[in-house]
């Protein structure tokens, strides 16, 4: 979405005009020709990508017309790059997803979390913050936010009809943020939780030969996500709204209706629960424990098997009807898929053309910089890019920068892209910077200034959280000295 409205038709031609503009300049000293053809690309499609002038997904397949034409690459070697496990992790994963919602097993998880935390304003946003954050790290963050959103709203409506206390409308605004800000949250804990985060994992898989584990990122991604709601929690109850420890009317009655209308467990939320349990444990213990059997599987494989094992499993007393069918795959968010082919053949682009390496030669001079600080500003910079750009796209543009960045001063390159993929999901200032908070923004309850206002401090609190976990627990967590440049990594 774009801060400043300006006709579509002006950013078609500026895409186009920009590539011409740097194709036919002089090259900079030392560029290479294929160098300066993938910068000139790069422009064309990052306009396209942030302005959205062109649709996404038309845009994600220039790298496939543009890449051959300019001889950077051949059309079968860019092609390849659509074709990549991750996407195929996404979508396993997403059907699963899918699934959830069909059967609704989504709503009850969620409900029962809500339920259990209790029926004060506090212990209600306690309960949103839990469920949203816990399913928004399986589930689309814009999936869960349109989920839990008409049940805060049920809530809300309750307390306007039940009690005529001004400091109501306080806890309306505090639970409709906490939805937008822990779906954007909790997706940071686990590898599917956000496309930023596979977008992450191919690019340094493209440009190392490294695969982050799973199990890996969930031991440094769920510590982080876990203080970061708290600290949401406290933010919103004791800060941004000043919510008290009086029972919600009604509240209670809202959510009881609405598992009343769920009814008993059925056996398909079961059957869908055993699936993605199994997936959930599978990826988790795949090296430990799979592995040793089956050598050659990967998340992509466990995501795949627990999506095709949808299409298998009956329904009851339904002839010829399971799970999963293609009516409902059918929604996968093909322009997401699409993009991520984009995103990867422009950042694999970057490293054939030589422009990884050229970057990193105009950089030498940041080596002097303590890592901490260099790390601080990836972190803050990001951080509020994303405030008014899409965060994918930032995230497949700064991936081959900070590749360059890394080995010109001599750090590893995992903590700054880390640094980098987490700030991208961190901005909550903006409804423009993510699908949650525009839902948010479009349900009335919250005025600009509610979000700038709530999103600030939330800002600086993650850009703070950010660079300690990237700098002591990341480390840790991977077993690598992140502030050396790893020896074998740029051959």
């Amino acid at each position: 979405m774009r801060l400043i409205r300006l006709p579509d038709q002006f950013f078609t031609l500026l895409g186009p005009s920009l590539f011409l503009l740097v194709l036919l300049l002089p090259a900079p000293g030392g560029m290479p020709p294929a160098a300066q053809a993938v910068l000139a690309s790069t422009c064309w499609l990052v306009t396209w990508w942030l302005s959205e002038a062109v649709p996404i997904a038309m845009t994600s397949l220039l790298p496939l017309v543009l890449f051959p034409l300019l001889g950077v690459q051949p059309v079968r070697a860019v092609a390849d790059f659509y074709a990549n496990p991750i996407i195929f992790l996404f979508v396993g994963g997403f059907i699963i997803a899918l699934a959830m919602e069909k059967w609704e097993l989504h709503k009850r998880i969620a409900l029962n979390v809500i339920r259990l935390a209790g029926t004060n304003q506090r212990q209600i946003l306690l309960g949103f913050i839990i469920a949203t954050g816990g399913l928004s790290m399986w589930i689309s963050n814009t999936a869960t936010t349109l989920m839990m959103l008409p049940i805060a709203l049920s809530i809300i409506g309750q307390i306007s009809r039940m009690s005529a206390d001004d400091g109501s409308t306080g806890f309306g605004k505090a639970l409709v943020l906490s939805i937008a800000f822990s779906a954007s949250i909790g997706g940071m804990a686990t590898i599917v939780g956000t496309p930023t985060n596979l977008i992450l994992v191919q690019g340094v898989k493209d440009l190392y030969d490294y695969e982050i584990p799973f199990d890996r990122w969930f031991l440094f991604g769920f510590p982080l996500v876990t203080v970061l709601l708290g600290l949401l929690w406290w933010h919103l109850s004791f800060n941004a709204f000043k919510l008290n420890t009086e029972q919600v009317a009604g509240a209670r009655d809202a959510i009881n209706v609405e598992l009343q209308r769920l009814g008993r467990m059925t056996r398909e939320e079961k059957l869908v629960a055993l699936v993605f349990g199994t997936v959930a444990l599978a990826w988790i213990f795949r090296k430990a424990l799979l592995a040793p059997i089956f050598p050659g599987i990967s998340d992509t494989t466990i995501a795949l098997i627990g999506a095709i094992s949808l299409f298998l499993l009956p329904v009851r007393n339904r002839r010829d009807t399971f799970l999963m069918d293609w009516d409902t795959a059918r929604k996968l968010p093909w322009k997401i898929i699409l993009l991520f082919g984009g995103a990867f053949a422009l950042a694999g682009s970057f490293e054939a053309s030589g422009l990884t390496t050229w970057l990193g030669s105009q950089m030498t001079s940041l080596a002097s910089l303590p890592y901490w600080l260099i790390l601080l500003a990836v972190v803050a910079l990001v951080n509020y890019l994303t405030e008014l750009t899409q965060n994918m796209a930032t995230c497949t543009l700064m991936i081959p920068v900070l590749a360059a960045l890394a080995l010109s001063i001599n750090v590893h390159p995992l903590g700054l892209m880390t640094g980098m993929t987490v700030a991208a999901s961190c901005a909550f200032m903006m409804p423009i910077a993510t699908a949650p908070n525009a839902i948010a923004y479009g349900s009335g309850q919250i005025v600009m200034r509610d979000m700038v206002r709530a999103g600030f401090l939330l800002n600086l609190l993650s850009i703070g959280l950010t660079v300690l976990f990237v700098y002591y627990l990341l480390p840790v967590v991977l077993e690598m000295d992140l502030t050396v440049y790893p020896e074998g990594w740029n051959e």
